[in-house]
Protein backbone atom coordinates (compact mmCIF):
# COMPACT_ATOMS: atom_id res chain seq x y z
CA UNK A 1 0.00 0.00 0.00
CA UNK A 2 1.46 3.37 -1.00
CA UNK A 3 1.78 6.21 1.47
CA UNK A 4 -1.12 8.71 1.33
CA UNK A 5 -0.19 12.00 -0.29
CA UNK A 6 -1.20 15.39 1.12
CA UNK A 7 -3.46 15.87 -1.91
CA UNK A 8 -5.26 12.59 -1.22
CA UNK A 9 -5.72 13.62 2.39
CA UNK A 10 -7.21 16.99 1.46
CA UNK A 11 -9.59 15.37 -1.04
CA UNK A 12 -10.74 12.86 1.54
CA UNK A 13 -11.35 15.51 4.17
CA UNK A 14 -13.25 17.62 1.64
CA UNK A 15 -15.51 14.69 0.80
CA UNK A 16 -16.44 14.57 4.49
CA UNK A 17 -17.39 18.29 4.33
CA UNK A 18 -14.50 19.14 6.64
CA UNK A 19 -12.80 22.35 5.59
CA UNK A 20 -9.02 22.32 5.63
CA UNK A 21 -9.16 26.06 6.27
CA UNK A 22 -10.83 25.32 9.63
CA UNK A 23 -7.86 23.25 10.78
CA UNK A 24 -5.03 24.95 12.60
CA UNK A 25 -1.65 24.53 10.89
CA UNK A 26 -0.39 22.66 13.95
CA UNK A 27 -3.32 20.20 13.88
CA UNK A 28 -2.92 19.55 10.17
CA UNK A 29 0.86 19.09 10.50
CA UNK A 30 0.32 16.68 13.39
CA UNK A 31 -2.06 14.57 11.28
CA UNK A 32 0.39 14.42 8.36
CA UNK A 33 3.28 13.41 10.65
CA UNK A 34 1.21 10.70 12.33
CA UNK A 35 0.01 9.27 9.00
CA UNK A 36 3.50 8.98 7.56
CA UNK A 37 5.31 7.78 10.70
CA UNK A 38 2.58 5.23 11.40
CA UNK A 39 3.04 3.76 7.93
CA UNK A 40 6.76 3.31 8.67
CA UNK A 41 5.94 1.76 12.05
CA UNK A 42 3.47 -0.59 10.40
CA UNK A 43 6.17 -1.88 8.07
CA UNK A 44 8.36 -2.51 11.13
CA UNK A 45 5.76 -4.10 13.41
CA UNK A 46 3.28 -5.86 11.14
CA UNK A 47 4.79 -9.24 11.96
CA UNK A 48 5.50 -8.39 15.60
CA UNK A 49 3.88 -10.39 18.37
CA UNK A 50 2.38 -7.14 19.67
CA UNK A 51 -0.02 -7.09 16.71
CA UNK A 52 -2.75 -9.75 16.57
CA UNK A 53 -5.29 -9.85 13.77
CA UNK A 54 -8.01 -11.94 12.14
CA UNK A 55 -8.88 -11.58 8.46
CA UNK A 56 -12.34 -13.14 8.23
CA UNK A 57 -10.74 -16.41 7.21
CA UNK A 58 -14.07 -17.98 6.24
CA UNK A 59 -14.43 -15.07 3.82
CA UNK A 60 -18.20 -14.98 4.34
CA UNK A 61 -18.09 -11.17 4.03
CA UNK A 62 -16.21 -11.28 0.72
CA UNK A 63 -13.47 -9.11 -0.73
CA UNK A 64 -13.29 -5.61 -2.12
CA UNK A 65 -11.35 -4.59 -5.22
CA UNK A 66 -8.60 -2.02 -4.84
CA UNK A 67 -9.99 1.35 -5.85
CA UNK A 68 -13.66 0.32 -5.79
CA UNK A 69 -16.39 2.09 -3.80
CA UNK A 70 -15.92 0.01 -0.66
CA UNK A 71 -12.17 0.60 -0.66
CA UNK A 72 -12.61 4.37 -1.02
CA UNK A 73 -15.29 4.41 1.68
CA UNK A 74 -12.95 2.48 3.98
CA UNK A 75 -10.12 4.97 3.53
CA UNK A 76 -12.41 7.92 4.20
CA UNK A 77 -13.94 6.25 7.26
CA UNK A 78 -10.45 5.60 8.65
CA UNK A 79 -9.46 9.26 8.28
CA UNK A 80 -12.68 10.44 9.88
CA UNK A 81 -12.30 7.99 12.75
CA UNK A 82 -8.70 8.79 13.62
CA UNK A 83 -8.90 12.55 13.13
CA UNK A 84 -11.91 13.09 15.39
CA UNK A 85 -10.14 15.13 18.08
CA UNK A 86 -13.44 15.92 19.84
CA UNK A 87 -13.45 12.41 21.29
CA UNK A 88 -11.23 12.18 24.35
CA UNK A 89 -12.55 8.98 25.95
CA UNK A 90 -10.99 6.41 23.61
CA UNK A 91 -14.00 4.98 21.78
CA UNK A 92 -14.58 5.76 18.13
CA UNK A 93 -17.19 4.49 15.73
CA UNK A 94 -18.29 5.63 12.32
CA UNK A 95 -19.75 4.44 9.06
CA UNK A 96 -19.40 5.86 5.60
CA UNK A 97 -21.05 5.38 2.22
CA UNK A 98 -24.51 5.02 0.77
CA UNK A 99 -23.53 2.05 -1.35
CA UNK A 100 -21.01 -0.46 -0.02
CA UNK A 101 -21.21 1.13 3.44
CA UNK A 102 -18.22 0.63 5.73
CA UNK A 103 -18.63 0.31 9.51
CA UNK A 104 -15.59 0.98 11.70
CA UNK A 105 -15.00 0.72 15.45
CA UNK A 106 -11.84 1.75 17.27
CA UNK A 107 -11.24 1.54 21.01
CA UNK A 108 -8.24 2.14 23.23
CA UNK A 109 -7.48 0.78 26.65
CA UNK A 110 -8.96 3.13 29.24
CA UNK A 111 -5.63 4.47 30.49
CA UNK A 112 -4.37 5.62 27.07
CA UNK A 113 -4.41 9.37 26.40
CA UNK A 114 -6.26 10.69 23.29
CA UNK A 115 -3.13 11.50 21.27
CA UNK A 116 -1.54 8.09 21.84
CA UNK A 117 -4.90 6.46 21.19
CA UNK A 118 -5.28 8.03 17.76
CA UNK A 119 -1.65 7.24 16.96
CA UNK A 120 -2.24 3.59 17.91
CA UNK A 121 -5.38 3.38 15.76
CA UNK A 122 -3.60 4.87 12.76
CA UNK A 123 -0.77 2.36 13.15
CA UNK A 124 -3.31 -0.43 13.45
CA UNK A 125 -5.07 0.79 10.32
CA UNK A 126 -1.92 0.37 8.23
CA UNK A 127 -1.12 -2.98 9.82
CA UNK A 128 -4.60 -4.36 9.36
CA UNK A 129 -5.07 -3.39 5.73
CA UNK A 130 -1.64 -4.83 4.89
CA UNK A 131 -2.18 -8.04 6.85
CA UNK A 132 -5.71 -8.52 5.47
CA UNK A 133 -5.54 -7.09 1.94
CA UNK A 134 -8.89 -6.56 0.23
CA UNK A 135 -10.92 -8.17 3.04
CA UNK A 136 -14.24 -6.49 3.73
CA UNK A 137 -14.05 -7.52 7.38
CA UNK A 138 -11.02 -7.61 9.68
CA UNK A 139 -10.06 -6.97 13.28
CA UNK A 140 -6.73 -6.30 14.95
CA UNK A 141 -5.22 -5.47 18.35
CA UNK A 142 -2.11 -3.30 18.26
CA UNK A 143 0.75 -2.52 20.66
CA UNK A 144 -0.06 -5.20 23.22
CA UNK A 145 -3.82 -4.43 23.14
CA UNK A 146 -3.31 -0.71 23.61
CA UNK A 147 -5.98 -0.36 20.92
CA UNK A 148 -8.36 -2.43 18.81
CA UNK A 149 -9.57 -1.61 15.32
CA UNK A 150 -12.22 -3.45 13.35
CA UNK A 151 -14.22 -2.85 10.20
CA UNK A 152 -16.91 -4.63 8.24
CA UNK A 153 -19.58 -4.19 5.59
CA UNK A 154 -22.16 -5.26 8.20
CA UNK A 155 -23.36 -3.33 11.22
CA UNK A 156 -21.11 -4.12 14.22
CA UNK A 157 -22.13 -1.41 16.69
CA UNK A 158 -23.94 -2.61 19.81
CA UNK A 159 -23.29 -6.29 19.18
CA UNK A 160 -21.84 -8.58 21.84
CA UNK A 161 -19.31 -10.55 19.81
CA UNK A 162 -17.07 -13.01 21.63
CA UNK A 163 -15.11 -14.15 18.59
CA UNK A 164 -12.61 -14.19 17.10
CA UNK A 165 -10.62 -14.29 20.34
CA UNK A 166 -7.24 -15.26 21.72
CA UNK A 167 -5.43 -15.99 25.01
CA UNK A 168 -1.99 -15.16 26.31
CA UNK A 169 -0.53 -16.41 29.59
CA UNK A 170 2.64 -16.70 31.62
CA UNK A 171 4.11 -20.20 31.66
CA UNK A 172 5.02 -19.96 35.35
CA UNK A 173 2.64 -20.76 38.18
CA UNK A 174 2.10 -18.22 40.93
CA UNK A 175 3.23 -18.85 44.50
CA UNK A 176 0.49 -20.67 46.45
CA UNK A 177 -1.30 -21.24 43.16
CA UNK A 178 -4.63 -22.47 44.54
CA UNK A 179 -5.13 -19.46 46.79
CA UNK A 180 -3.82 -17.17 44.06
CA UNK A 181 -6.43 -18.53 41.63
CA UNK A 182 -9.25 -17.80 44.08
CA UNK A 183 -8.05 -14.22 44.54
CA UNK A 184 -7.70 -13.63 40.80
CA UNK A 185 -11.26 -14.79 40.19
CA UNK A 186 -12.49 -12.62 43.07
CA UNK A 187 -10.69 -9.58 41.66
CA UNK A 188 -11.95 -10.07 38.11
CA UNK A 189 -15.53 -10.53 39.25
CA UNK A 190 -15.35 -7.40 41.41
CA UNK A 191 -14.04 -5.40 38.47
CA UNK A 192 -16.72 -6.89 36.21
CA UNK A 193 -19.48 -5.75 38.57
CA UNK A 194 -18.15 -2.20 38.31
CA UNK A 195 -17.45 -2.15 34.57
CA UNK A 196 -21.00 -3.15 33.61
CA UNK A 197 -22.25 0.05 35.27
CA UNK A 198 -20.13 2.23 33.01
CA UNK A 199 -21.68 4.65 30.53
CA UNK A 200 -21.68 4.97 26.73
CA UNK A 201 -18.19 6.50 26.85
CA UNK A 202 -16.36 3.99 29.00
CA UNK A 203 -16.78 0.56 30.56
CA UNK A 204 -13.27 0.20 31.94
CA UNK A 205 -12.08 -0.62 35.46
CA UNK A 206 -8.75 -1.58 37.00
CA UNK A 207 -7.97 -2.70 40.53
CA UNK A 208 -5.66 -4.64 42.82
CA UNK A 209 -5.66 -7.29 45.52
CA UNK A 210 -2.80 -8.44 47.77
CA UNK A 211 -1.57 -11.87 46.85
CA UNK A 212 -1.79 -14.88 49.16
CA UNK A 213 0.50 -15.14 52.17
CA UNK A 214 1.52 -17.98 54.45
CA UNK A 215 1.15 -15.63 57.38
CA UNK A 216 -2.51 -14.67 57.58
CA UNK A 217 -2.03 -11.61 59.77
CA UNK A 218 -3.33 -8.41 58.11
CA UNK A 219 0.11 -6.80 58.24
CA UNK A 220 1.84 -9.67 56.43
CA UNK A 221 -1.05 -10.12 54.00
CA UNK A 222 -0.98 -6.49 52.91
CA UNK A 223 2.79 -6.51 52.35
CA UNK A 224 2.69 -9.50 50.00
CA UNK A 225 2.68 -9.66 46.22
CA UNK A 226 0.11 -7.48 44.44
CA UNK A 227 -2.33 -8.82 41.85
CA UNK A 228 -3.27 -6.27 39.19
CA UNK A 229 -6.49 -6.66 37.22
CA UNK A 230 -8.20 -4.94 34.29
CA UNK A 231 -11.56 -5.45 32.59
CA UNK A 232 -13.06 -3.48 29.71
CA UNK A 233 -16.06 -3.71 27.41
CA UNK A 234 -16.69 -1.66 24.30
CA UNK A 235 -19.02 1.04 25.69
CA UNK A 236 -21.62 0.54 22.95
CA UNK A 237 -22.66 -2.62 24.82
CA UNK A 238 -25.49 -2.52 27.33
CA UNK A 239 -24.74 -3.47 30.94
CA UNK A 240 -26.15 -7.01 30.50
CA UNK A 241 -24.22 -7.48 27.24
CA UNK A 242 -20.98 -6.40 28.94
CA UNK A 243 -21.72 -8.69 31.86
CA UNK A 244 -22.32 -11.66 29.56
CA UNK A 245 -19.09 -11.09 27.62
CA UNK A 246 -16.99 -10.74 30.77
CA UNK A 247 -18.61 -13.72 32.51
CA UNK A 248 -17.75 -15.91 29.53
CA UNK A 249 -14.21 -14.56 29.52
CA UNK A 250 -13.72 -15.15 33.25
CA UNK A 251 -14.98 -18.72 32.80
CA UNK A 252 -12.60 -19.28 29.88
CA UNK A 253 -9.57 -17.80 31.60
CA UNK A 254 -10.13 -19.92 34.73
CA UNK A 255 -7.76 -22.53 33.28
CA UNK A 256 -4.95 -19.95 33.59
CA UNK A 257 -5.73 -18.27 36.93
CA UNK A 258 -2.93 -20.20 38.66
CA UNK A 259 -0.44 -18.56 36.32
CA UNK A 260 1.40 -15.36 37.19
CA UNK A 261 -0.43 -13.51 34.42
CA UNK A 262 -2.96 -14.08 31.66
CA UNK A 263 -5.30 -12.21 29.38
CA UNK A 264 -8.40 -12.96 27.32
CA UNK A 265 -9.15 -10.80 24.30
CA UNK A 266 -12.46 -10.64 22.42
CA UNK A 267 -13.97 -8.05 20.04
CA UNK A 268 -16.45 -6.87 22.70
CA UNK A 269 -14.50 -7.26 25.94
CA UNK A 270 -11.02 -7.67 27.35
CA UNK A 271 -9.63 -8.82 30.68
CA UNK A 272 -6.16 -9.22 32.06
CA UNK A 273 -4.36 -9.91 35.34
CA UNK A 274 -0.71 -9.98 36.34
CA UNK A 275 1.36 -10.04 39.49
CA UNK A 276 4.82 -9.17 38.19
CA UNK A 277 4.09 -5.53 37.29
CA UNK A 278 1.36 -2.92 36.86
CA UNK A 279 0.64 -3.25 33.15
CA UNK A 280 -1.73 -0.29 32.89
CA UNK A 281 -0.63 3.30 33.23
CA UNK A 282 -0.71 4.82 36.74
CA UNK A 283 -3.14 7.59 35.80
CA UNK A 284 -5.95 5.05 35.39
CA UNK A 285 -8.57 5.28 38.13
CA UNK A 286 -8.41 2.30 40.46
CA UNK A 287 -11.54 0.54 41.56
CA UNK A 288 -12.25 0.53 45.30
CA UNK A 289 -9.67 -1.69 46.99
CA UNK A 290 -11.13 -5.00 48.01
CA UNK A 291 -11.06 -6.01 51.69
Amino acid sequence: MSKPSIIQLIVSLSIMNMSIMSLSPLSFLFLIIILFTSKAQADKFKNDQKFHYFCNQDNDRGNYITGDTYHNNLKIAFIYLTFNSKIDYGFYNTNYGQNDKVNVIGICRGDINPQDCRKCLIGSRFNLTQACPNKKEAIGWYEDEKCMLRYSDRSILGLNEIGPSYFAWNSNNATMADQFSILVTQLLNDLRSKAINGDSHSKYVVGTLPGPSNNQSPIQQSSGETIYGLVQCTPDLSGPQCDDCLLQSIAEISRFTKRRSARMIRPSCYLRFATSYQFYQPKAKLASHLP
